[in-house]
């Protein structure tokens, strides 16, 4: 499943917009990664995602959330798990998977 991730520079920045300290947003939110060059949420599929689909970084969410389904970058989607992950949580892709079913006719068993 997918999970967030915060750039290491984009730490102090992301802080500031909530309000809190560097130290505090990663205390609160984020566990580093294998590499130690950024970090991911501790929690699945994000921390910041709200119940109503926003971003509680608003502007300030990394690219990777920004591109978020990568609709636009077909070599991302060349796996069907990988769709079917993306469907779970993504409401965007779980529309676009609806009006491709529509489409091409797919029936249930």
């Amino acid at each position: 499943m997918y999970q967030g991730s915060i750039p290491e520079e984009d730490v102090e920045r992301d802080a500031e917009y909530l309000g809190i300290s560097p130290e505090q947003f990663i205390d609160i939110f984020l566990e580093k990664d294998e590499y130690g060059t950024g970090y991911f949420t501790k929690h699945k599929p994000c921390d910041f995602l709200q119940e109503d689909g926003t971003c509680k970084l608003g502007s300030c969410k990394p690219d990777s959330c920004k591109k978020y389904p990568y609709t636009d970058q077909p070599e991302r989607l060349w796996s069907l798990l990988s769709v079917l992950e993306t469907i779970e949580i993504c409401p965007v892709a779980f529309e676009i998977f609806e009006r491709l079913k529509k489409e091409y006719g797919f029936r249930g068993r």
